[in-house]
């Protein structure tokens, strides 16, 4: 088998973060996080690139867009995690970033990541 893939994980409520990244795992994927806040993230990314990111649309009330757009420059594809349908204000490099819905079910979170991992 090759490397896992790694995914990082922006959110944050604490519970849904452990519940999302014990499910990656369970489906063979490598957790870098889960990050709780922005800076957390950033400070993970620096360290370790990582292949794809769920984020989470509002961290700390603060909009995740911009470390999306920082991810997307470097070559990640990324997903929002959010309870809304829809992200207002995204940029064109982030147009067509899948949205997953809150809860999140198995069969949606395995359909996302193969998106954005190809």
């Amino acid at each position: 088998m090759t490397d896992k893939y790694k995914i990082l994980i922006v959110e944050d409520d604490a519970l849904i973060a452990m519940e999302l990244g014990e499910r990656l795992t369970e489906m063979g994927y490598e957790v870098l996080g889960p990050a709780h806040t922005l800076e957390e993230a950033e400070s993970l990314v620096s360290g370790a690139r990582p292949d794809a990111a769920l984020l989470d649309a509002n961290v700390a009330g603060r909009s995740s867009v911009e470390l999306g757009s920082a991810l997307a420059a470097i070559g990640v594809p990324l997903a929002f995690c959010t309870g809304y349908d829809r992200i207002k204000n995204l940029p064109p490099e982030l147009a067509q970033a899948p949205i997953l819905t809150k809860p999140i079910g198995d069969a949606e979170l395995i359909s996302g990541l193969k998106r954005l991992l190809g």
